[in-house]
């Protein structure tokens, strides 16, 4: 009996003596397989930092309008209908060309009347002339009073005021007669008609009659973001792109620069001119443009997939030798959609991680993907 109860216990001795060994490997394996995987180099593609040349553009955009003091709206300068139009939009127009034509019978008049009372006024200073010398020559043969000289000479004074007054009112009424044509103070084209035969027009700005652009050159007025306006320089050369020029560039210059920003939306204005000889632009079509802010020859230039950013938003990028990556902090300059500027830490030729550095350490092992 006892030897059965000790062959029973040392058979449970050597099985558990099986198992804690079976346990054992199979525990070292698994650290062996774990440390392995922690060891594995990251997969990642490089690239070169190169030198080249880069730009950096900002987008503006407005509307089309006529230089200053090429875009007019004419009135008349007179009260009275409209009695003929001798233009119409899109009507080619030049200095003095008649525009309108107001009904001249009233001014007509005025003007007879005005040279009806000159002819009166002028006949009685030639009357008081001749009286002033009868009484100039009584006056001295003693015959007549010195009042009744003194009379006669302020009466001539008095009419020959009076002929210098309808004078004027003949050459008013002249003046008033011709502004029944309403000329054309440029060449260029009607944009605008605003009246037609028979209305009534009061004769002041309030009611133009036409308006009048000079449209072989226009300008852009574009909107620009204050942080680009001190960037901008009179003279600069720029593309313009229109639906209007059926794939042809239009060429801009930036002829002013304003000195004051909107304080609601933080734009200021940029006046933009273009060649218009084709006629292509209209007055309020909209435009956009590229303009140059800034042009750096030469700079140090990596992808814009090769920058990185460590937990507080700095930019870095991964200097690689052999297989060894280390992170590198560096300033950025110009930024475009593929590229961009790096002013410092690193040097032309580095090697870089171009993809696969997110969530690398300061220091990894990496394997460049051939």
């Amino acid at each position: 009996m006892q030897r059965r109860i000790a062959s029973y216990i040392t058979s449970v001795i050597l099985a558990a003596a099986f198992l804690a060994g079976c346990s054992h490997k199979s525990g070292a394996a698994g650290d062996a397989e774990g440390s392995g995987s922690g060891t594995a180099n990251t997969e990642v593609t490089l690239t070169k930092v190169t030198r080249a040349d880069i730009r950096e553009t900002a987008a503006v955009s407005g509307t089309v309008a006529a230089l200053p003091n090429q875009d007019v709206r004419v009135s008349a300068l007179v009260t009275g209908r409209i009695a003929e139009m001798k233009v119409a939009e899109g009507d080619a127009i030049q200095i003095g060309q008649v525009i309108a034509r107001l009904d001249a019978r009233p001014y007509q008049d005025q003007l007879v009347q005005a040279e009806a009372a000159a002819q009166q006024a002028k006949a009685n200073f030639e009357n008081a002339q001749l009286s002033r010398k009868r009484n100039e020559d009584l006056f001295r043969r003693g015959i007549a009073a010195r009042k009744d000289f003194d009379d006669a000479r302020t009466q001539e004074s008095v009419t020959a005021a009076s002929v210098r007054q309808s004078e004027a009112a003949v050459a008013l009424a002249h003046l008033q007669l011709g502004r029944t044509q309403i000329l054309s103070p440029l060449n260029g084209r009607v944009a605008k008609r605003f009246v037609s035969v028979g209305e009534q027009v009061d004769g002041t700005a309030a009611q133009p009659i036409a308006e009048v652009a000079n449209l072989a050159e226009v300008e852009l007025i574009a909107n620009v973001s204050s942080n680009y306006l001190s960037k901008l320089r009179v003279g600069e050369l720029l593309e313009i792109e229109s639906d209007a020029a059926a794939g042809k560039p239009l060429s801009g210059k930036i002829v002013a620069v304003s000195p004051a920003v909107d304080a609601a939306t933080n734009l200021g204005v940029v006046r933009i001119r273009i060649a218009n000889a084709n006629a292509l632009l209209r007055l309020g079509m909209y435009l956009s443009a590229q303009v140059t802010v800034e042009d750096h020859k030469n700079a140090l230039m990596v992808p814009a997939e090769a920058i990185y950013r460590d937990e507080k938003g700095q930019p870095r990028v991964y200097r690689v030798e052999k297989d060894t990556a280390t992170a590198a902090d560096v300033t950025l300059g110009i930024q475009t959609k593929d590229r961009v500027e790096i002013l410092t830490g690193v040097n032309e030729g580095d090697t870089i991680i171009l993809t696969g550095g997110y969530g690398l350490p300061d220091t990894a092992k990496v394997h460049a993907k051939p």
